[in-house]
């Protein structure tokens, strides 16, 4: 019997279009999570360099020429004032899989064109895994060394905190304690993550397989499109 099947002449341009947007997609995947490999890399040295840096004044660091960004995982020292107020809620977060809150307070301090910065004290750990903890109250601050990470790489809570504060103009920055004098009690420091991933390679090396798997795929389907 005669094989009586259609052949499927022409070039196929809709494949082929359809094919090169999905390569070039899967290529720019992988060219940004080879930027953000370099980027992880110089964050987790800058990390790795903090734990032996010394603690530099905080008015020496803020001023209004220093983009806060700039003075990520910076540490610094600072003597605080104090701000009159109720108390700051706690803060969620997750640390080593669990469920963490979080206490923060407001520190009074002349440092550039601010006279106030978010101070984050560390993790409250009776509070661990519970969903909705009650409101707790602390000692306020007063000697406190730790880093510096902008508010904007915090998430929203942090900068709408800051709102109630509309007397003062606080600082972009939020201050992880990692240690206080006199320490508070109930609080435990935990200015950085407990591990950061990198995984970025290994990300970037699947969008791009992805990218030569689909290179194949299509040559094999056009193969038995223009083969007699």
């Amino acid at each position: 019997m005669s094989d009586i099947r259609p052949r499927k002449d022409g070039f196929p341009v809709g494949l082929t279009i359809a094919t090169a947007i999905s390569f070039a997609i899967l290529c720019g995947l992988g060219a940004w999570q080879m930027q953000r490999l370099h980027w992880k890399q110089g964050v987790l040295a800058r990390i790795e360099a903090l734990k032996t840096a010394p603690a530099m004044p905080l008015v020496q660091v803020l001023t209004e020429k220093t983009r806060p960004e700039d003075l990520a995982w910076t540490r610094v020292s600072v003597d605080c004032g104090d701000v009159a107020g109720e108390p700051l809620p706690l803060v969620y977060g997750v640390r080593d899989g669990d469920v963490v809150w979080r206490a923060q307070a407001p520190c009074a301090v002349l440092a550039g064109p601010y006279n106030m910065i978010l101070v984050d004290r560390g993790v409250v750990p009776a509070l661990s895994g519970q969903v909705a903890p009650a409101a707790r109250s602390f000692a306020p601050p007063r000697r406190v060394v730790g880093v510096l990470i902008p508010t904007a790489q915090l998430g929203g809570d942090r900068a709408k905190v800051l709102d109630r504060f509309t007397g003062r103009a606080p600082a972009p920055l939020v201050l992880m304690a990692e240690a206080e004098t006199p320490a508070p009690a109930g609080i435990t420091p935990a200015p950085l993550p407990a591990e950061i991933s990198n995984r970025h390679l290994e990300y970037a090396l699947t969008w791009f397989g992805l990218a030569v798997t689909l290179l194949f795929i299509y040559a094999a389907m056009l193969w038995r499109r223009v083969r007699p």
